[in-house]
């Protein structure tokens, strides 16, 4: 189920088995309309969508496609970066390493400390990045399906 306000997608299964909503003395009639509150906006989600709500929905799901495409740029941003802070650091490993002293490595000297801190910062940045694009990429992938079931008006809450 997809809640039309923020086209949350919730799994009823589970949702029933983290809390459960069944009680034994209440009888049980096919008729029914489930409904879940979202944990994202607090709207109630229920099943048998109407016209305006789908379109909602639809309106929604395309703000998270924005959302997701934002956060893949940025992602992107900090893959190039933590990049580039790889290529400089390796740069200044090999200037750690002194002529003087005969190509071996100084721990001791500031090109070393460079070379620790860029390579800190291009790992966070590296790890950060490749999160962001997964969650990106994976946020736009659900959203337009949902649009594309939208559409071809296969859609079914």
């Amino acid at each position: 189920m997809y809640c039309p306000h923020c086209a949350k997608r919730i799994d009823e299964s589970k949702v029933e088995a983290k809390r459960s909503s069944y009680s034994p003395e209440v009888e049980i009639v096919e008729d029914a309309r489930l409904s879940y509150v979202c944990p994202r906006c607090g709207h109630l989600i229920h099943a048998g969508l109407s016209e305006g709500e789908v379109k909602s929905l639809s309106q929604a799901a395309h703000a998270q496609i924005q959302r997701a495409r934002n956060a893949f740029a940025s992602g992107m941003g900090m893959v190039s970066v933590g990049g580039i802070c790889l290529i400089l650091s390796i740069l200044f490993f090999f200037l750690a390493k002194k002529p003087t002293n005969q190509y071996r490595l100084v721990v001791g000297c500031a090109e070393f400390y460079v070379f620790l801190v860029l390579l800190i910062v291009s790992v966070i940045l590296l790890v950060a990045g490749g999160i962001f694009v997964g969650l990106g990429l994976t946020k736009k992938i659900q959203n337009s399906r949902l649009l594309k079931d939208i559409n071809n008006r296969t859609f079914v809450q």
